[in-house]
């Protein structure tokens, strides 16, 4: 089966269509290639375009020439730069990518010499940089992308080669699946470097990037992403872990009006084995540093990222906005540890300084979950130093912080924070509900919110469980503060003032000789671990 080159161009019929482009062992490799100015319209019927592009490996070293080995080339099933046009129907989008092997470097004869391994090629499902519209119907892409393996390095000081870089699906034009219920699935799997006296670097992993505009229009839409680093290789100098995101969205992503729903996997890799230890790697559920929007309706964003040195599960440095409905924000980090590492985080939701989040009207849940069992740890439900708003209706946020610390490390430390930052949550109104716990080798910790931040509860009556630096203002209604982490005995209250009607309390925690206040107002309803009182009975 040929590649596929785009023009001539190609006009369907109103008939169920079959488009398949296939390119082996080429440089680059390319199933589909659609030129500036050529287009595929496969107009009305149940449509399928198939793209596979597997490309060749890299050139062997040989002495006397380049002694390296050289890279692997691209592999990318669909590439379009036109206009690929679906039309109306239940149409299906397949493609797979997959980079090259690396070349080997040759064998020097002498023992205080050596060659390095060639990189693994690039590995992409789909690259659209033009304009992609799968029109009405419930359509469906699903698009594959590895990276190839580094190649073998030669003689005595050898470096092995790196892996190459695995995308799902890379758009940085237009992405339009129209009406209906469409699936949009991308995994990306970094290539493996060599191991050699020196070990390659491991290929990085994305399920879906888009720099563009993806827009899955009204329906019930699913994006997700999933990516897996390479694996670094070993030697007396071994690669870092990889890099594994499964959305990364740097442009503008909308699901429109419909109960929709985002998932991004993100898996880094370990380092590799040697005698100088190297970095563990990063993973990431859901980064979002453009503009992203699910628009109204009932809809589910999930972010897991598991690291061995930081895992996040969703990170927003702009604008993340659910729209009006029933909205669900969960997101899991977990870090798996590299005792090389000076610091390891694990982090459920963080959301940057000047991004915002919010949720609309509705009755919306965020959780924020933050896990780890290294040294040195810190562990993180909801990190926000932006702003965080969900709107009017009965809201839940929930920050969760548990880690298991090793003793096997020797002398190990570690913080676990439900929720934390320099930011504003604001929950408007509605008996909303917010939970910070952390947990530290299954013991409660007393201390579970921290970095000042600033908790508005709006009107309503309202719950909040936690302890630590920040503000919190339960807003009119009945409020409650829950702090049955401590009897009434451990705690000191300052600036009670009976009949105030903004009920102001300073309560302070003396935490080996660390002072901790937590600075309050608009609370009635006062909950301890041997008992509960009233805001005219505190003092």
């Amino acid at each position: 089966m040929p590649r596929l080159t785009v023009p001539p161009n190609f006009t369907g019929t109103a008939g169920d269509d079959t488009i398949v482009g296939e390119d082996l062992n080429k440089f680059p490799a390319i199933g589909i290639d659609i030129l500036t100015g050529g287009f595929i319209d496969t107009g009305l019927g149940l449509d399928t375009i198939k793209g596979n592009g597997t490309s060749g490996k890299g050139a062997d070293g040989a002495i006397g020439k380049n002694v390296n080995g050289s890279e692997g080339g691209a592999g990318i099933g669909i590439s379009n730069n036109g206009n690929l046009n679906a039309g109306s129907g239940d149409d299906d989008i397949i493609s797979n990518g997959i980079g090259g092997l690396g070349g080997n470097g040759t064998d020097e004869p002498t023992v205080d010499s050596g060659t390095n391994g060639g990189g693994g090629g690039t590995g992409t499902g789909i690259s659209n940089s033009g304009k992609l519209n799968t029109g009405l119907g419930n359509d469906t892409i699903i698009s594959n992308g590895t990276g190839g393996n580094g190649g073998n390095g030669g003689g005595y000081f050898t470096a092995g080669g790196g892996g190459g870089t695995g995308t799902g699906i890379s758009n940085s034009g237009k992405l339009n699946t129209g009406l209906g219920n469409d699936t949009i699935a991308g995994t990306g799997q970094g290539g493996t470097g060599n191991d050699s006296r020196y070990g390659g670097y491991s290929g990085f992993g994305t399920g879906i990037s888009n720099t563009g505009q993806l827009d899955t229009g009204e329906g019930k839409d699913t994006i997700t992403g999933i990516g897996i680093a390479g694996i670094p290789g070993s030697g007396i100098l071994i690669g870092n872990g990889g890099v594994g995101t499964g959305i990364s969205n740097n442009g503008n992503l909308n699901t429109g009006a419909g109960n929709d729903t985002i998932a991004g996997i993100g898996i880094a890799s370990i380092p590799g084995n040697g005698i100088i230890l190297g970095t563990g790697g990063v993973g990431t559920g859901i980064s979002n540093n453009g503009n992203l929007n699910t628009g109204a309706g009932n809809d589910t964003i999930a972010g897991t990222g598991t690291g061995t040195g930081t895992g996040t599960g969703v990170i927003n440095s702009k604008k993340l906005d659910t729209g009006d409905g029933e909205d669900t924000i969960i997101g899991t980090g977990t870090s798996t540890g590299n005792f090389d590492d000076k610091i390891n985080d694990g982090t459920g939701i963080q959301n940057m300084k000047g991004a915002t989040i919010t949720t609309g009207q509705g009755n919306d849940t965020i959780t924020g979950s933050g896990k780890g069992l290294v040294p040195d740890l810190i562990v993180i439900g909801i990190s926000n130093d932006g702003v965080i708003d969900t709107g009017n209706g009965c809201d839940i946020l929930t920050g969760l912080a548990s880690t298991t610390i090793d003793s096997n490390y020797g002398n190990p430390t570690g913080t676990a924070i439900g929720i934390f930052g320099q930011g504003t949550i604001r929950t408007g109104d509605g008996n909303d509900f917010i939970t910070a716990t952390s947990t530290i080798n299954e013991v409660q910790q007393k201390v579970t919110i921290g970095g000042g931040i600033g908790i508005d509860l709006g009107t309503g009556n309202d719950y909040f469980k936690g302890f630590g630096t920040g503000t919190v203002d339960g807003g009119k209604g009945f409020d409650t503060l829950d702090l049955s982490a401590f009897n009434r005995s451990e705690l000191t209250f300052s600036g009670v003032i009976s009949g105030n009607a903004l009920n102001p309390a300073n309560i302070s925690f003396n935490n080996n000789k660390n002072v901790i206040t937590l600075s309050t107002t608009g609370f009635e309803n006062f909950i301890f671990a041997d008992g509960s009182l009233n805001y005219s009975t505190l003092v």
